[in-house]
């Protein structure tokens, strides 16, 4: 039986997911799908939670009768996009819910893209050759479900070809080809949930299909609650009146701030600092895929409307980072990204520069004084990504020092205060690179040479070159 989405309990454990679900349909109604893939074991409701999503989803607006779901305003499919606005007028719209469908790993690609119309094509009176729109296109501006998706990839990797077409761009592309029929394509505003369990065969979609899993805006991963209040909530809910009334409250709330926040969504900022601070994220980290950019920034614009703001701030790109990049950086790198957020200082910055006709000493003490805030925000980044590139060293050094403990005691003779640097040893070949005295990164004191360094010139050949023994001599 299909559980009441309001009714679900909400734990740390997938609190993320339902956040993604809220995220994921408010940006489908603004016409800009964010694709939603949560990972989990069985047994952790990732698969109850997005298909009891249905009933929250609003109404669309469509053509009447029109099983491409085209918009009135923007009609996309073959039989309106060429009307003007006086036929689409004559046909009139309707409101119908927004579609939710699913793809079963026993589809075809016909029944998922479009095939010919067999009722059309058999029909005695009239019979003509006409296309069945599939799945995807039925979708339009709905949610499509894939549900255990790394399995879908492996065994059908033709339907997975056709998720990367229609998850491509936004809108997407979707192309219909029959035998003996002009072929079709159309746009595709089309949202993909999709779940699967990374520890069954044939394990992570990101090990399977990586082009397909860079495709899904968001990822969220999903585990069993932990909290023994939380199971007991879970073992308490009862079905009676009040909570069906309750229920329909929770509905009714969902509902209404997905509508207040689809009102100030499209005038939600991303401030200039925090563009910067994104930008050097992707150059400083490598990221493989710009559309980590572009799902971190329409997340953090989506999570924040949400929340009732007028611009992203540092706690929305927070939330949104580990969603956007849990499939697309390691954990550690992750981890620095955040340690550095929470150093930047977000602050909102405007600065106006205007061209004045006749320059005043207040106006030149203006430019002045916007010059230092530029200079100061430049400074609030470099802090940011220098705490994270220490961070990131001192858990380097920190990894190799317990490696070495864990294969090379250390007797008393050979321990050394932290802030030292690690003695020679030229017996101890790598071991030695990996001795637990090494120092760390941030707490070294760099002591300057006790004698004056000379031009390469003026030595002679025979310190050209000089052994370790001969080098300790010389200091």
């Amino acid at each position: 039986m299909q559980k009441n989405y309001s009714s679900l309990i909400r734990h740390p454990e997938n609190m993320s997911l339902f956040k993604a679900v809220e995220m994921s349909i408010l940006s489908a109604q603004n016409a800009v799908p964010l694709h939603i893939h949560a990972e989990g074991l069985r047994g952790t409701g990732k698969t109850t939670i997005l298909r009891a999503a249905k009933e929250v989803l609003p109404r669309i607006e469509r053509v009447t009768g029109c099983m491409y779901n085209c918009d009135p305003k923007a009609p996309h499919c073959p039989d309106h996009r060429n009307m003007d606005y006086a036929e689409l007028s004559r046909l009139g719209s309707e409101w119908i819910p927004m579609p939710f469908l699913e793809i079963s790993h026993s589809a075809k690609v016909a029944t998922v893209v479009g095939a010919v119309d067999l009722v059309r094509l058999t029909d005695r009176s009239y019979p003509e050759a006409a296309l069945l729109p599939g799945t995807l296109a039925q979708a339009h501006r709905g949610v499509v479900f894939v549900d255990e998706i790394n399995r879908l990839a492996d065994t059908s990797p033709e339907l997975a070809d056709v998720l990367l077409d229609v998850m491509g761009t936004k809108p997407g592309r979707l192309q219909i080809e029959e035998a003996g029929i002009p072929k079709v394509e159309v746009s595709s505003l089309v949202t993909i949930w999709a779940a699967s369990n990374p520890d069954e065969d044939p394990g992570p979609l990101e090990g399977i299909r990586r082009q397909l899993a860079d495709r899904f805006d968001l990822c969220l991963g999903v585990r069993r609650p932990t909290n023994l209040s939380t199971l007991l909530a879970i073992l308490e809910q009862a079905d009676t009146a009040v909570a069906i009334r309750n229920l329909e409250d929770a509905r009714l709330s969902v509902s209404a701030r997905l509508t207040s926040a689809l009102v100030r969504l499209n005038e939600i900022e991303l401030g200039e600092r925090l563009r910067s601070f994104l930008a050097r994220v992707y150059v400083d980290h490598g990221l493989e895929s710009l559309r980590a950019l572009e799902a971190i920034v329409l997340a953090a614009k989506v999570h924040a409307s949400l929340a009732g703001k007028e611009r992203v701030e540092n706690d929305d790109l927070k939330t949104v980072i580990p969603m956007v990049l849990k499939h697309r950086a390691a954990p550690h790198v992750l981890n620095d990204i955040l340690d550095a957020l929470s150093r930047l200082n977000a602050a909102p910055v405007e600065i106006q520069v205007d061209t004045p006709v006749v320059e005043t000493p207040g106006q030149q003490q203006t430019d002045e004084q916007q010059q230092q805030v530029l200079h100061e925000t430049e400074l609030s980044t470099e802090e940011g990504m220098t705490g994270l590139n220490k961070s990131f060293l001192s858990r380097l050094f920190g990894s190799l020092r317990e490696r070495s403990d864990e294969h090379k005691p250390i007797s008393g003779s050979e321990m050394m205060p932290a802030t030292g640097p690690a003695p020679l040893n030229p017996t101890s070949g790598t071991e030695g690179m990996l001795d637990s005295s090494l120092a760390d990164p941030e707490t070294i004191a760099i002591i300057a040479p006790p004698k004056a360094a000379k031009q390469l010139r003026d030595l002679p050949e025979g310190r050209m070159v000089m052994s370790e023994e001969a080098l300790r001599r010389d200091h």
